[in-house]
């Protein structure tokens, strides 16, 4: 008979390999990724370095720590997706859905694409890092403007 505790670490365990098996499945498959259903997935901390996510589905997924670096998210559905402390920089943005995505922490410096309409739709901190092109001005709290200078 199983101690108390002994099944729900059980089921831990199983749960963190199954995560593991589809982040690595994910990653192998980075550059064929285009319209696929990502969505509801825990790829914390995967590397989708350069990976085409053009039009995927990726809502309400777990991308904490993951290197995006200059992956094409061109129209992909990123609503709701955690992208705390990610690397997105030099990602392409363009016509993202951003809606109630989180970007704290993230650095998107360099990103392609990202308009002030898709920042004011995301959940951003003080430690979001911009591409030049996008101009955060803090408030008090949590408010913010942002602009984009000579658009």
């Amino acid at each position: 008979m199983p101690k108390p505790g002994e099944s729900m670490a059980f089921e831990a365990r199983a749960m963190l390999a199954e995560w593991a098996a589809e982040k690595q499945k994910v990653e192998s498959k980075k550059n064929h990724l285009a319209g696929a259903d990502l969505s509801n997935l825990k790829l914390m901390e995967a590397n989708l370095s350069q990976a085409n996510l053009a039009g995927a589905d990726l809502s309400s997924t777990y991308l904490i720590k993951a290197d995006l670096s200059n992956a094409d998210l061109s129209g992909a559905d990123l609503s709701g997706t955690i992208f705390s402390d990610a690397d997105l920089s030099g990602a392409n943005l363009e016509g993202a859905d951003t809606s109630d995505a989180f970007f704290n922490g993230a650095n998107l410096t360099g990103a392609r694409g990202l308009t002030c309409d898709q920042v004011a739709l995301a959940n951003i901190d003080r430690e979001t890092r911009f591409p030049d092109y996008i101009q955060i001005a803090w408030g008090e709290g949590k408010h913010y403007e942002c602009c984009e200078p000579g658009s």
